[in-house]
C-alpha cells in the first residue's frame, strides 16, 4: 500500500478537506503529513482518520508546524536534533516529542527524522554545480570531494554526540507510544547521518523504536555525485529498514514522479515488498497529477499489486 506525502499539494490548499480530496483522486488512501503542516490541517486530517475517509502512516518532523523562538522562521534547517547548544537541543527534542504524540493519535507508525548536520562551510552546491555540467570525474570534482570528507571528518564528533544524544532522549517515549523513529538518508554530505553514522546511530541507541528511513532520491544523487553507492544503504540497513520515501531523480535534482527521471527502481523493488516497510511517494510540486497516477500504477507493477512486471525502468546514472 503507497501513501503519499502532503508536500506535494499542500502549498496550493487552505483547507484539509480539499487537499486530502485531490490526493485520494490520484488514487492515495493514506498519508505521510509534511514537515511544517499547520496544526488547523492537522487536527482536520484528525477528524478524517476518524471518520475512516483517510488514514496517516507516518509524518515527517516537526509536524504540526513546530513551536518556534523569538527571530526564528519556519524551515527545514531550524531546530537541529544535533545542535551544540544543549538547550536548543532540548527544545528541539520537545518539539519532536509533540511530533511523536501526533503521530500516536492518528494511529500512524512512524516518525521520520532529519538529525541535522555537521557544521562547515557548505561546499556541497560547488560539487554538484560540477556534477551537473558534467564534471562528476573532472580533477575539481575529485578535490572538492576529497576536501569534503576531510573537513566533515574533521568537524563532526560534537554534532554527531548531540545526535545521539537526541535520540537516545526520544526513543524511550516513542517505544511508550508504539512509535518507529526513522534516521532518514540525507541530500548532502554535511548533513547527519552519512552511510556509516546511520549504522552508528542505530546501534549507540539500541532500541527496537529507532530503525533507517531510505530516502531513495538522496541516496541515488549521493551516488551521481560520486559520493556513496545508493543501494550500499539498503544493503547495509534493509533489516532496519521502517520506510521509504519514493521519487525520482535526474543528476541532483530529485523529488520528481517516478517514471520521470534516472533512477532504476526494479533493484529497490525487493525492499519495497518487505513486510511492514511503509512505502511514501514524497514529489515535489513540479510533480503533475498525470505523472503521479502514472507512477503510481508502475510502483504498483513493480511490487505485484496489480498486472505483471512493468514494462518500464529507469536507470542512475553517475556519469
Amino acid at each position: 500500500m503507497f501513501a503519499i506525502s502532503t508536500v506535494w499539494n499542500v502549498w496550493r490548499h487552505k483547507t484539509a478537506q480539499s487537499m486530502v480530496e485531490e490526493l485520494r483522486d490520484l488514487g492515495f488512501d493514506r498519508l505521510e503529513l509534511s514537515f511544517g503542516l499547520p496544526s488547523k490541517m492537522v487536527a482536520d486530517i484528525s477528524l478524517m482518520v476518524e471518520e475512516g475517509s483517510i488514514a496517516v502512516g507516518s509524518l515527517h518532523n516537526y509536524c504540526p508546524a513546530p513551536i518556534l523562538r523569538d527571530g526564528q522562521t519556519l524551515s527545514h534547517t531550524i531546530l537541529p536534533l544535533s545542535n551544540t547548544d544543549e538547550e536548543e537541543r532540548k527544545w528541539a527534542v520537545r518539539q519532536t516529542m509533540r511530533t511523536i504524540e501526533t503521530a500516536h493519535s492518528l494511529g500512524a507508525s512512524a516518525v521520520v527524522l532529519h538529525m541535522g548536520k555537521v557544521l562547515i562551510r557548505p561546499t556541497s552546491p560547488r560539487l554538484m554545480m560540477l556534477v551537473e555540467n558534467g564534471e562528476v570525474n573532472s580533477g575539481r570534482s575529485d578535490r572538492l570531494r576529497s576536501k569534503l570528507r576531510k573537513r566533515r571528518e574533521s568537524k563532526k564528533e560534537p554534532y554527531l554526540e548531540q545526535a545521539a544524544k537526541s535520540l537516545r532522549d526520544l526513543a524511550p517515549y516513542a517505544a511508550e507510544l508504539d512509535i518507529k523513529l526513522g534516521i532518514e538518508t540525507r541530500y548532502y554530505p554535511e548533513e547527519i547521518p552519512s552511510l556509516d553514522e546511520i549504522g552508528e546511530l542505530i546501534a549507540w541507541i539500541d532500541s527496537p523504536a529507532v530503525g533507517y528511513w531510505h530516502d531513495m532520491g538522496h541516496a541515488a544523487v549521493k551516488e551521481n555525485i560520486g559520493w556513496d553507492s545508493h543501494l550500499e544503504y539498503l544493503e547495509r540497513y534493509g533489516e532496519k529498514l521502517i520506510g521509504m520515501h519514493i521519487h525520482d531523480v535526474i543528476l541532483t535534482r530529485d523529488h520528481r514522479a517516478p517514471l520521470q527521471g534516472d533512477l532504476d527502481f526494479r533493484p529497490l523493488g525487493e525492499y519495497m515488498k518487505k513486510e511492514g516497510v511503509l512505502k511514501v511517494v514524497e514529489v515535489h510540486p513540479i510533480a503533475t497529477a498525470e505523472e503521479l497516477k502514472n507512477g503510481l500504477a508502475f510502483l504498483r507493477r513493480l511490487i505485484g499489486e496489480v498486472g505483471s512486471e512493468p514494462e518500464a525502468s529507469n536507470k542512475i546514472s553517475i556519469g
